[in-house]
């Protein structure tokens, strides 16, 4: 009886404490090409919990005066990311052109991905990963090396 007394309180600490720390952590980078006449911004916002990243959010918006500029990355980004769900699983996107801009709207949930197979396709991307998951600061190591700012 002693022992289920002591062992009660631990448990239920463990239930109420013990769980891994969520939230998220957003990114952003803005690039003015003024060569090829585009703008980009994006914001990429880490989903983690604990150590690892669950998802991104991803939105990606493309200023230009050049309707080709504009069709260029709508193809661009419409074929990229169909290839990487194709490819890997766990992308949901979203791309819109309108006057003036191109937007995409991206998730990428990890728990859905082929990390396994994104990490022998992409061997640099090995030192990110622990346990077939994406480490949250592997992604930020990742953003910041682009040249995004984020908020960590």
């Amino acid at each position: 009886m002693k022992k289920f007394i002591f062992i009660l309180p631990v448990f239920l600490i463990c239930l109420t404490g013990c769980g891994a720390e969520t939230g998220s952590i957003e990114c952003t980078l803005s690039t003015n090409d003024v060569i090829n006449g585009y703008q980009l911004n994006s914001t990429y916002k880490i989903n983690y919990k604990g150590d690892f990243a669950e998802s991104v959010e991803t939105t990606e918006i493309v200023t230009s005066d050049s309707t080709d500029t504009l069709d260029y990355f709508e193809n661009y980004l419409n074929t990229t990311y169909q290839t990487f769900d194709d490819t890997y699983g766990g992308y949901t996107y979203k791309v819109t052109k309108e006057d003036g801009k191109v937007t995409s709207d991206v998730t990428i949930d990890y728990n859905e991905m082929d990390i396994e197979q994104y990490v022998e396709d992409q061997p640099s991307l090995k030192t990110y990963v622990e346990d077939n998951k994406i480490l949250k600061d592997g992604l930020i190591s990742i953003y910041e090396d682009m040249g995004a700012t984020c908020n960590n």
